[in-house]
């Protein structure tokens, strides 16, 4: 939890001026947030625990502002006419450098925090993508970036905002539409993931849209996982007498029944 949020306030200094920067380094911040980690941990945990819908984060969005009010923060919650959603602030004046803090869990999403199947009796929502880090981590990074800027007498302004329904429900895009970012020189964003990196990534826009996939679960990011799956299962069952145990999608470049690319139907949105 701490490099997670290392990561973040590096990525937040960084973003300041470079006469700011020389003042100090982020050594010192980074220590603080060191001592900081079993709290960390326990926030993170609880908004796991919590595991709270899009739009429904009461609780977690609660927590978040409530670390970030005893830390100095001004809070204005209920921003964009969205109850979860909040902004957080500290400082005055150039740069204004958000932070971006998602904290929102998936429906149908049920296992305990351990690596083998054991699902929660009773539970029906799950942090399958590491919100519960996510939502921690950039609000502590954000404190941690406010002690600095404090500790060093600079100039600027740190801002956190509490980004609601990230998973489908475009939190973002209404506080974007209720000129909540207009004012930011920077907006700094991460996910949690299976490594520490940092990259320029940019989007043009955002389209939402549903898909409905019959057949072999696969995962999104490797749909293409189904075809050779299926094939494999229907060579097993093919040399045994059993029917198969798969049909496969008309689409897999593998299948007797593979459509070309333009043969696939355009998705209708």
């Amino acid at each position: 939890m701490r490099r997670l949020a290392s990561v973040t306030l590096v990525l937040a200094v960084i973003a300041l001026p470079s006469s700011v920067r020389a003042q100090d380094t982020p050594d010192a911040v980074v220590a603080a947030l060191e001592a900081r980690t079993a709290h960390m941990t326990d926030v993170a945990m609880e908004i796991w625990r919590l595991a709270e819908l899009g739009y429904l984060e009461e609780k977690s969005s609660a927590l978040l502002q409530s670390e970030l009010v005893d830390a100095g923060f001004s809070v204005d919650a209920g921003v964009a006419e969205i109850p979860t959603a909040f902004v957080a602030s500290w400082g005055s004046g150039a740069p204004v450098i958000g932070v971006l803090a998602e904290f929102d869990a998936l429906p149908g999403i049920n296992q305990d925090a351990v690596p083998t199947r054991q699902p929660i009796e009773g539970k029906h929502a799950g942090h399958a993508c590491g919100h519960h880090l996510f939502g921690t981590a950039s609000t502590h990074a954000a404190i941690a970036a406010k002690q600095w800027l404090e500790a060093t007498g600079s100039s600027g302004t740190i801002r956190l905002y509490g980004t609601p329904a990230e998973e489908g429900g475009s939190g973002k895009v209404y506080m974007a539409r209720a000129g909540l970012f207009d004012d930011v020189d920077a907006v700094i964003s991460w996910h949690a993931g299976d490594r520490n990196y940092a990259g320029p990534n940019t989007n043009l826009a955002v389209k939402s849209a549903k898909f409905r996939f019959h057949g072999v679960s696969a995962h999104a990011a490797a749909p293409w996982s189904t075809c050779s799956g299926s094939m494999s299962r229907r060579r097993r069952a093919s040399t045994t007498s059993s029917p198969p145990v798969a049909t496969l999608p008309t689409w897999c470049p593998t299948s007797p029944r593979s459509t070309t690319t333009s043969e696939i139907p355009s998705p209708r949105w």
